[in-house]
């Protein structure tokens, strides 16, 4: 590279300089490269001859948990029906208890209106025996009775109360005995009814519970 400088006497001194590039050292050779022999080498790891075949689980899992689903889907089914079948029972039981509940109240109902019908018809019956010794007692002065208006209405009183004695006794009589025993009757028919549906709904119950263990196993 050439630079011109003036002096103080304007004479011009033309100095040329070289640059100069630095002097990079040259690299020393890396040390010789030792290679053993093949037969020296021996591999920690050897790689398979062939690739190893990836299968994808997905489909699988997914089998295993429709499967796992519909299983548990059938499980609720059968606890399902298990439960309605000892509801079925149960309801049946529940429903001879009032049954029997009811006639027993029928059947206490008549019992003690027999005994109503029966006291009633006494009272009447007393009733009537009084108003009777006391018309002959006092037979004498009450001949003329006969001849009013009003007699008829006394005398068809007292045979009515007659009547109803009479009425009252065979009321007696069908409410204690005949409504009372029929009733023993229903109530026995209704428990046998009971027994032999209950062994029906035992037999099929059965049934279905041979037919729900045979699609568990």
């Amino acid at each position: 590279m050439s630079t011109i400088e003036s002096n103080p006497k304007n004479h011009p001194i033309l100095s040329i300089s070289a640059s100069l590039q630095p002097v990079t050292p040259s690299p020393t050779p890396p040390p010789p490269l030792i290679i053993p022999n093949a037969s020296a080498i021996t591999p920690t790891t050897s790689l398979p001859s062939s690739p190893a075949l990836f299968h994808d689980d997905k489909p699988i899992e997914k089998l295993y948990k429709k499967e796992k689903q519909i299983l548990f889907e059938f499980e609720q089914i059968v606890k399902d029906i298990r439960f309605q079948l000892s509801e079925q029972l149960k309801c049946l039981e529940q429903r001879i208890e009032t049954q029997l509940s009811i006639l027993a109240e029928i059947q206490e109902y008549f019992r003690r209106r027999a005994d109503v019908e029966l006291e009633y018809a006494k009272n009447l019956d007393n009733l009537h025996k009084q108003i009777g010794q006391k018309h002959r007692a006092q037979k004498a002065r009450r001949e003329t009775w006969v001849f009013h208006s009003i007699y008829k209405l006394w005398d068809m009183i007292v045979h009515d109360t007659r009547h109803h004695v009479k009425y009252h006794t065979i009321m007696s009589d069908v409410c204690g005995k005949y409504m009372y025993d029929k009733f023993n009757e229903i109530a026995e028919d209704t428990r046998r009814m009971f027994m032999k549906c209950k062994s029906v709904g035992l037999a099929s119950h059965e049934d279905i519970e041979k037919v729900l263990n045979e699609l568990q196993s």
